[in-house]
């Protein structure tokens, strides 16, 4: 009767110890051995902490938790014979290993029940805490480089702000004052230090017919976003400016960026798009061939070389059409353009032919790179190079007399004719080097090259390098 009562106790005392705790390790005193235990939630049955049981708890600690593992055990807290002082000591943090090596933080607690043997660690997750911890670390690492990169935004603003050579004021709405303003800015409203125009109403420096115009400008833009600009004339100055707004919201209130244009301004503006004429102007008059084209290489802009290259007699002929329609190997020639151009954005010195109206073939050298443009655009500069002078002769079906040269018959012969010429060069490279290393002895050359003298008197003669005394035997 009693061993039953024993045991309903045991298994009432177990069961409450479970619904305090989350993980009960029945213990061997002396070994540490794991004898058995109970675990509840779901996280630690995916664990699979039973792979503990006949293995020693103290080969689960991680190196952190050795030595305070082994303290707990060697002091567990007797149930009914406890002193004042372990009945009130905390359950110590200590971090364990699963069978599978993953890392499993806990609060313990070593128990010693009367009569009973094994010791009882009772346990308590502390996994979902660690990972909230985690995740509040990666919160608090990712806010830090947010504020980081706001940081370098913000010094970014300032620079550029501050370096302005454009005249700006940055102006609170609410309170229509400066908030900011660039020394450009109080140059042109004649202030040596910007920092004596910040809290100054933007009214006081335009005169007091100009106000209404002024309001009606901030009120638009407060409301609208966008506005047109406003030209006024400066109290304080004898300069004109033109007011051109740009809402800004922020945390602090809409405010107002305004740029103060003035005319010399307008009229560098205007000397750069002379500049965009004469540049545009000097493409079209070249003395080479330029033409623009869309990704799929239909020709949008031409100027009135490429217009003569291809036998055409006015632009309309040309826009509109695929390039490859004028290369003498169409689809080929196109797809080695489009290629490089996808790969390195620039191409240098294609050899290949341009075949006119009248199917007259025109040898050419295209350039070509990569436009920095929304849509993707190509520009194609095309070389006529019968027009160029050269200081060297042009490879042509004569033999080759170099590397570069031979790299010149690329696109304009047939590969079997190529490797002849190869051949040939390669052969004529190799005599002139035994001749040069021999001094000029053909007995030594020939066996040097281990030709027949009669052969190599033949060779000399075929590529011309013989003398008059060059004789075949």
């Amino acid at each position: 009767m009693k061993t039953i009562e024993h045991l309903d106790q045991s298994k009432l005392s177990e069961s409450l110890i479970l619904g305090l705790a989350d993980l009960i390790v029945f213990i061997k005193p002396k070994t540490y051995e794991v004898v058995s235990l109970k675990a509840k939630g779901i996280e630690l049955r995916r664990l699979k902490l039973e792979g503990w049981v006949g293995q020693k708890i103290t080969d689960f600690a991680e190196p952190d938790s050795v030595q305070k593992l082994a303290n707990i055990l060697k002091a567990p807290v007797e149930i009914g014979q406890e002193s004042e002082a372990e009945r009130d000591a905390d359950w110590k943090h200590i971090n364990l290993l699963s069978p599978e090596k993953h890392p499993a933080p806990f609060l313990v607690k070593l128990f010693k029940f009367k009569n009973e043997v094994n010791l009882r660690l009772c346990a308590r997750d502390l996994g979902s805490m660690a990972k909230m911890q985690q995740k509040l670390m990666d919160t608090h690492r990712s806010m830090e480089r947010d504020y980081l990169r706001l940081r370098h935004l913000e010094s970014r603003y300032n620079l550029l702000f501050e370096n302005s050579i454009e005249p700006i004021v940055i102006v609170d709405l609410t309170t229509k004052k400066i908030t900011q303003i660039n020394p450009a800015g109080a140059k042109a409203l004649l202030a040596e230090d910007p920092k004596k125009l910040i809290g100054s109403e933007l009214y006081q420096f335009f005169p007091s017919e100009h106000r209404d115009d002024l309001e009606t400008l901030m009120t638009a833009a407060q409301t609208g976003g966008k506005t047109k600009s406003l030209t006024v004339k400066s109290s304080s100055v004898n300069q004109i400016f033109t007011l051109t707004p740009s809402l800004i919201v922020q945390e602090g209130g809409p405010q107002l960026m305004v740029r103060l244009t003035t005319k010399s301004m307008e009229k560098g503006s205007k000397e750069n798009s002379s500049i965009q004429d004469w540049f545009t102007d000097a493409l079209q008059k070249a003395p080479f061939g330029f033409i623009v084209t869309d990704a799929q290489g239909t020709v949008l802009s031409a100027n009135d070389e490429f217009v003569s290259l291809t036998g055409s007699f006015s632009q309309a002929q040309v826009l509109g059409k695929p390039f490859e329609s004028w290369l003498a190997r169409a689809g080929v020639d196109w797809g080695v353009l489009i290629n490089n151009l996808k790969q390195l954005s620039k191409l240098r010195n294609f050899a290949t032919e341009l075949v006119s109206q009248s199917n007259t073939p025109v040898e050419v050298e295209i350039s070509a790179s990569t436009l920095d443009t929304n849509e993707k655009r190509y520009g194609f500069f095309i070389r006529d190079v019968h027009r160029l002078s050269q200081t060297g002769p042009v490879a042509s079906s004569s033999m080759a007399g170099s590397v570069s040269q031979l790299a010149q018959l690329v696109g304009r012969m047939p590969m079997k004719d190529i490797v002849g010429e190869t051949s040939d060069m390669i052969e004529k490279m190799c005599i002139q080097s035994a001749l040069q290393l021999t001094q000029n002895n053909r007995a030594s050359t020939a066996e040097m090259l281990g030709l027949s003298r009669q052969s190599l008197y033949i060779k000399l003669h075929r590529y011309g390098i013989a003398d008059s005394s060059d004789k075949p035997s």
